[in-house]
């Protein structure tokens, strides 16, 4: 079972021979097992493979993604052929109703403002109470509203002055914290069969990843509580800060009262999704609840 996040963050070059990675860079020759890789980040614009490589890559079942200078990703590589049940779990993607997306969107929104609040108890921030009573009282038509002035008034405990429109340290980590997530939600809903740019809730035809835009908010608060404690006053976040920030993956979260990584956590929430769909199981989508970090898998590079 994959679970490696790796990082090549300056001048490599990368071959595939018998179902290893060789990471060649100045100070010497890596391997690493392509069965035990999740998600490849690639941080740097030194980096050399070919396309069979990539294709290999690919067919490992492992995504990956091109980091750009603000720590956005500019490129996310995913397996074509993920699913052997794709063609019935995308009709049924198709199929939902907006009376079954709106049911599960409100869960999603209702647990990503618990976490939200959860996080700023964490932190030892006030706002937690002002925060939840933003998870009741809304309906199809408010629920945009409910959320947003949630996310306004948290960041502002959060972080007081925070502006997300503009450059500084907080949200350099924010941005590389959450795609690093958002790859791995891509990832997982990819390998479930679900076509990615069909959302629940968001639906912007020019975004190839919607259904992850709509998963992903609920584990925001998972960066959150890495990125606002020591962000520096860089913008360029160091080595030591990116795996600080990647390692999220490696977290506890408790879903239904299990404790187990976010990564795992994130397969759980997507395969629920598809059994709901599939399956027409009645019950809910299994969501995280922010725990306190407790890295439950420290293999990470």
């Amino acid at each position: 079972m994959a679970f490696r996040t790796v990082e090549i963050s300056g001048p490599a070059e990368i071959h595939i021979n018998k179902g290893q990675m060789e990471v060649t860079k100045e100070d010497g020759t890596f391997l690493i097992a392509l069965e035990d890789i999740e998600t490849l980040i690639c941080s740097s614009a030194g980096i050399r493979m070919s396309t069979m490589a990539m294709s290999q890559i690919a067919s490992s079942g492992i995504s990956m993604m091109v980091i750009n200078e603000k720590y956005h990703p500019s490129c996310i590589s995913l397996p074509f052929e993920s699913n052997v049940r794709q063609s019935l779990v995308l009709r049924e993607q198709i199929a939902l109703t907006e009376e079954e997306k709106y049911d599960i969107w409100t869960d999603v929104v209702r647990r990503k403002i618990e976490n939200q609040a959860g996080a700023l108890t964490l932190l030892g921030s006030e706002g937690s109470e002002a925060i939840l009573k933003y998870t009741s009282g809304f309906d199809a038509e408010t629920i945009d509203l409910f959320e947003a002035k949630a996310a306004k008034a948290y960041f502002q405990y959060l972080h007081p002055g925070l502006n997300r429109r503009l450059e500084d340290p907080v949200n350099s980590s924010l941005n590389y914290g959450y795609a690093v997530l958002r790859n791995a939600v891509i990832r997982a809903i990819v390998l479930s069969g679900f076509q990615p740019s069909i959302g629940l809730h968001h639906n912007n035809q020019f975004n190839s990843f919607n259904l992850a835009d709509d998963l992903i908010e609920p584990w925001r608060p998972f960066v959150d509580v890495i990125a606002v404690k020591d962000p520096g006053s860089s913008l360029i976040l160091g080595r030591k800060r990116r795996k600080a920030l990647a390692s999220v993956l490696y977290h506890a979260c408790s879903i239904n009262g299990v404790k187990m990584s976010v990564s795992n956590g994130i397969g759980e929430m997507v395969a629920s999704i598809r059994r709901i769909l599939v399956n027409k199981d009645d019950t809910k989508i299994k969501l995280p609840l922010l725990l306190p970090i407790e890295v439950l898998d420290p293999v990470n590079e």
